[in-house]
């Protein structure tokens, strides 16, 4: 009976500690990525437009902090852009490993010709994340593409 209870006072000494389930120091502590390597070029798939991302706060995958990207457009020469007229961005997280979409996707504003900026995204946690840009124009996506990122 001594060692039972002896082997129950270990157990319950050594299993005592934080919840890995519970503490989110690790999320909090880690580093970002520097903004140059989150500087993205893409393509759309049908337009001959040309998307370049940059970040202006964030990537965190801390809930409570606010992320926000700036999207310049570009045509094939390179010049500034506007998407096609009476179209507008739909930009959506999704993280594909767990199933679920950001807590929040936020909303794009146009600054000015070829730019725009995301307010507002909120990604829940860290690891594997897609950010897809669509273009819709009359309810029906006509062009998209997506950016891989690693919290």
């Amino acid at each position: 009976m001594m060692k039972y209870l002896l082997l129950l006072s270990f157990t319950l000494l050594f299993s005592c500690g934080k919840s890995p389930l519970l503490n989110h120091e690790t999320e909090r502590n880690q580093s970002t990525q520097n903004q140059s390597a989150l500087l993205s070029k893409l393509n759309f798939k049908n337009s001959e437009l040309s998307l370049s991302i940059q970040w202006i706060k964030g990537p965190f995958s801390d809930a409570s902090l606010e992320n926000s990207f700036m999207i310049i457009v570009q045509d094939r020469n390179g010049n500034l852009s506007d998407i096609p007229n009476e179209s507008e961005f739909y930009i959506w997280g999704w993280m594909p490993s767990m199933g679920h979409g950001t807590a929040d996707d936020g909303y794009t504003e146009r600054l000015s010709k070829g730019i725009y900026l995301q307010r507002e995204f909120y990604f829940n946690m860290g690891g594997d994340w897609e950010i897809n840009l669509e273009l819709y124009k009359n309810n029906q996506s006509i062009d998209a593409t997506k950016i891989r990122l690693d919290l």
